[in-house]
This record gives structure tokens, C-alpha cells and sequence, in this order.
């Protein structure tokens, strides 16, 4: 367990998305099945940046990461820049795209025709031979909460991907999984929530920053 001197209310957590891989470059659909690629150069160079932008701004009490290639090559450069041992877990993993992974979404238009306009319309249907929004954000969830038991008042930094990220944010706005589809974030962009107390009129979470990335400025595209 960790909890911080001085610390208020419950866990905060730090969302990361991994660094870009040549399927980012391309736009393609990049879940957590198929071929599974490494970060390229760039991504490399903003998981690096990522790394030092989090030790220079009080790091992080504990970090876990998806087992996704790109994310666990993310988490690795912000584990040593930290000084922080790795946790994987398997639920922070991206959506399973099913029969659409590894396509652009012009791909998927052309072979299925209004099939991904209806998906993104609800939450509750998963891609065909993948997964729905519901069962992402329910598996991403068991593992806030169960970390959120373990390090109250700590800090702890989540590797993982586009859909855990945004779901998390979603979740502690109480808005309908699908408005996730309206948020953007970028490679190695960092949002944060945080519990509140019980009973806090707000609500058990606050949102504090979506898609920070700052640290990507010096960062080629």
C-alpha cells in the first residue's frame, strides 16, 4: 500500500497512452489483437519525453501498463526514468477490433458499409468478433478499483491505450460510455482524475486534465 504525506482524498490516478507506432501513422485500427506493432522511432522518442515530463512533475507512487507491445515498450522508458518497478495487467488492454483491426476506418467503411457509423452510435454492441465499449470500460474499471483499494492517497500511473484512457475519463464524468467517441487522444497524452471522499458533493471523481501533451512539442512529427 502507498499513500502520500499530506494526501486528500482518494487515489489519483495518471492516464498515459502509449507512444506512436507505424499504425498510428497510417490511421489504422490498432487493438490488442493482429500484429501487434512496436513503437517506431517517433514513438520512442515521445515515450522518452513522456518519461522525464512525469519525473520532472512528481512521478508517480506506483505504475502499472497494458501488455500491449507499444504500451509495455512505453511503460518500460517511464519505469526507469521513475525508478519504479513495472505491473502488467491484462485488462488495461485495447479494445479487441475483431474482423476491423489493423484497417483504416475508410477501409472498414468500404467493406461494411454504415456498419462502423452504427457501432459508434451506442456502447453496448462489440465490433464484429471483438468487443463493445461496455466490456473495455468494465474490465479498465476492475482495475482502478482494485488499485484504488491498494494505494489510497497515492499516485498511480496507468499505460495503456485510446480506449482505456477516455473511458476512464468518462466513467468519472458520469456521462454515457459512448461520448468517448468525441474525445481525442494524442500519443503519450496524460489525463488525471481523482477520488474524491465519500459523500464529496461532486461525486466519488474529479477530472483534473484531459490529452495533456506538452512534452510533445519538441517531438518531430
Amino acid at each position: 500500500m502507498v499513500t502520500r504525506t499530506g494526501a486528500t482524498g482518494g487515489t489519483t490516478f495518471l492516464l498515459a497512452r502509449h507512444g506512436a507506432t507505424a499504425h498510428t501513422a497510417q490511421g489504422r485500427l490498432s487493438g490488442c489483437a493482429g500484429e501487434n506493432p512496436p513503437l517506431s522511432e517517433t514513438g520512442r522518442e515521445q515515450a522518452r519525453q513522456l518519461a522525464a515530463a512525469l519525473r520532472d512533475t512528481g512521478g508517480a507512487d506506483v505504475l502499472a501498463c497494458s501488455p500491449v507491445l507499444r504500451a509495455r515498450q512505453t511503460a518500460e522508458e517511464v519505469a526507469a526514468a521513475l525508478g519504479l518497478a513495472l505491473r502488467v495487467e491484462e485488462d488495461l488492454r485495447e479494445i479487441d477490433f475483431g474482423e476491423w483491426e489493423g484497417r483504416t476506418p475508410a477501409e472498414v467503411d468500404r467493406e461494411h458499409p454504415g456498419a462502423q457509423a452504427a457501432w459508434r452510435r451506442q456502447s453496448t454492441e462489440p465490433v464484429p468478433g471483438g468487443e463493445s465499449l461496455e466490456q473495455v470500460g468494465d474490465r479498465v474499471a476492475r482495475v482502478r478499483e482494485r488499485l484504488a483499494a491498494e494505494h489510497p492517497g497515492g499516485r498511480v500511473l496507468l499505460v495503456s491505450h485510446m480506449y482505456p484512457v477516455k473511458l476512464t475519463v468518462v466513467d468519472a464524468l458520469a456521462v454515457p460510455r459512448v461520448v468517448m467517441h468525441r474525445m481525442h487522444v494524442d500519443p503519450t497524452g496524460v489525463s488525471e482524475v481523482r477520488a474524491l471522499p465519500a459523500g464529496d458533493p461532486r461525486g466519488p471523481w474529479q477530472v483534473l486534465r484531459h490529452n495533456d501533451s506538452a512534452h510533445l512539442r519538441s517531438v518531430p512529427a
